[in-house]
């Protein structure tokens, strides 16, 4: 080594104390993979990415940076930007692969493809495509020459994204699905493209996975030919782990959990050796570099917006309960009293909230609209609807379908309440693309009562009746999570931005001030049995 590399790496050790354990574990001939998943707009992590990279450079110029989806949307910064503020970061990076997560899809496809343009780094999804003549969007697959070794990349997506994203931006005027991610042919769309990777001569490949702890394990032992996966979309950590192939091959996993709490280094040996760790960002310190001056540019370009004071929150609104699911949270209750108040002169009875978009709690204290647009980020409205009273019974039906465990589409509510029956199997049936499609047998949901607000009283849901609802344009008219709501009219179909919803109840509606005696607990809108 010479004597200026030599500074170098002394010099980025010094900055990066135990940033990467024992950088000595990194031979100058080796192959040293950075990795991410789930950033989900948490910009704050893109300069140690940059750091970790530039040390790993000044050991070994065999240095990639890949990320493994969900980057553009969840956090306000994503919302106002519409993901641009995130490529600009990733870009100051130098990514050199990226795959899609489901939340690259929450500005629609013609916002996501404008964005994949403006990124640096190559795109590659090997399962989302025209259905009319199976033309992919992006490449499957690329291939990076380190050295004299050939490493092959293969990115894939969870075919999930048709409904936790929004089912709309995959369908025509008419309500016919244009686009595929290839649901019930996964397995075999990820082999063509491995041994197609394989064929070019890869000596290794790695997968860029958003499938999650569900979905990748079975892809894992239908195929062959993979030696890494790289994932993400459950926001698991995973240091490292091994799968099985189809033919009994071992195959590595790791994943990095989210919101860049870690970061991943893979490292191929000369020999062969492949293994992978987490690298903790908290243990990282911060400083200056071209990275942080982007950061804190973007930074400063939304606090002029976030950090004005809306008021002022007696306790914490939690979106989750310590299970880790979402139940009768009293975040739901403050949204949907919110979108029920603020639409009551449009002859609204009722709101629903889908869960997901719940996106952080509300401390106690002080309350900026930066906290507000954190909760909410997303680039949704406000909506008013009419649908019967059986599609909303539906609806309640295709939210608790997996409950105890709670997911996106569970229905948070104002102005309604339900009990869970929790000794009834769901009947909930969905297509391929896990659209509501009915329900067989005996119901989940039960006890059903809207509060009449003429007589001052709780009655019965009747299934006959029109109601007016509230809630997000994803789920009212979007069909979010696979909601449908057939025969539903739309009444007002963009009423506010819903962040612009919950600042306007609290200003106008709760004086400035979330009492701790309606939002510190659940109410009981949402029973169990």
């Amino acid at each position: 080594m010479n004597m200026k590399r030599f500074c170098m790496v002394v010099a980025l050790c010094w900055l990066l104390p135990m940033v990467v354990g024992q950088p000595s574990s990194v031979g100058s001939g080796d192959i040293v993979i950075l990795y991410e998943n789930d950033v989900h707009g948490a910009i704050e992590g893109y300069p140690l990415m940059s750091a970790v990279r530039d040390q790993m450079r000044a050991i070994t110029p065999y240095v990639a940076v890949v990320s493994c989806g969900d980057y553009l949307s969840g956090t306000p910064l994503g919302s106002v930007s519409r993901g641009r503020y995130l490529v600009r970061m990733m870009n100051a990076v130098g990514y050199d692969f990226v795959t899609l997560g489901n939340h690259e899809f929450d500005f629609g496809v013609d916002t996501l493809r404008q964005r994949m343009k403006e990124l640096t780094a190559a795109v590659l999804c090997a399962n989302f495509s025209h259905i009319a003549d199976g033309q992919s969007i992006y490449a499957c697959s690329a291939m990076q020459q380190f050295g004299s070794v050939r490493v092959g990349y293969v990115g894939v997506t969870t075919p999930q994204a048709a409904t936790t994203s929004t089912p709309l931006f995959f369908q025509d005027t008419a309500g016919r699905w244009i686009y595929t991610f290839y649901p019930h042919m996964l397995d075999s769309v990820v082999q063509q493209c491995v041994d197609e990777v394989r064929r070019q001569g890869a000596d290794y490949v790695v997968l860029l996975s958003h499938l999650g702890d569900n979905d990748l394990p079975p892809l894992v032992a239908a195929t062959t030919g993979i030696d890494v996966v790289l994932d993400g979309h459950s926001h698991s950590v995973i240091p490292h782990r091994q799968l099985a192939n189809r033919l009994g091959g071992k195959v590595l996993w790791t994943s990095t959990g989210s919101n860049f709490k870690n970061i991943g280094r893979l490292v191929i040996k000369p020999h062969g050796e492949v293994s992978s760790e987490l690298l903790p960002t908290a243990a990282m310190p911060s400083y200056i570099n071209d990275v942080s001056d982007t950061l804190r540019a973007i930074q400063q370009a939304f606090d002029s917006v976030a950090n004005r004071r809306v008021g002022y929150s007696q306790a914490k609104m939690w979106r989750k309960e310590y299970t880790g699911n979402y139940y009768d949270a009293p975040l739901g209750n403050f949204f949907c009293d919110a979108f029920l108040a603020l639409t009551r002169h449009e002859g609204t009875e009722l709101a629903l909230m889908n869960s997901g978009g719940m996106r952080a709690d509300i401390a106690a204290g002080e309350m900026l609209f930066g906290d507000l647009y954190a909760a909410a980020p997303f680039d949704n409205k406000l909506c008013v609807v009419e649908m019967s009273g059986q599609v909303l019974l539906d609806a309640l039906e295709m939210g608790c379908r997996t409950f105890p465990k709670t997911g996106g589409g569970f229905l948070q509510v104002s102005g309604v309440r339900y009990e869970i029956d929790t000794n009834q199997p769901s009947g909930v049936v969905c297509d391929d693309n896990g659209m509501f499609v009915g329900v067989k047998g005996a119901r989940r949901v039960k006890n059903v009562a809207v509060y009449d607000s003429f007589l001052g009283r709780w009655v019965p849901l009747d299934p006959w009746r029109i109601y007016r609802v509230a809630g997000c344009d994803y789920t009212l008219m979007h069909q979010g999570d696979g909601h449908r709501f057939p025969g539903a009219r739309v009444v007002d179909a963009a009423v506010c931005p819903y962040a612009e919803a919950l600042e306007r109840y609290l200003r106008d509606f709760c004086g400035g001030v979330v009492e701790a005696s309606k939002y510190a607990h659940s109410q009981g809108r949402i029973r169990v049995r």
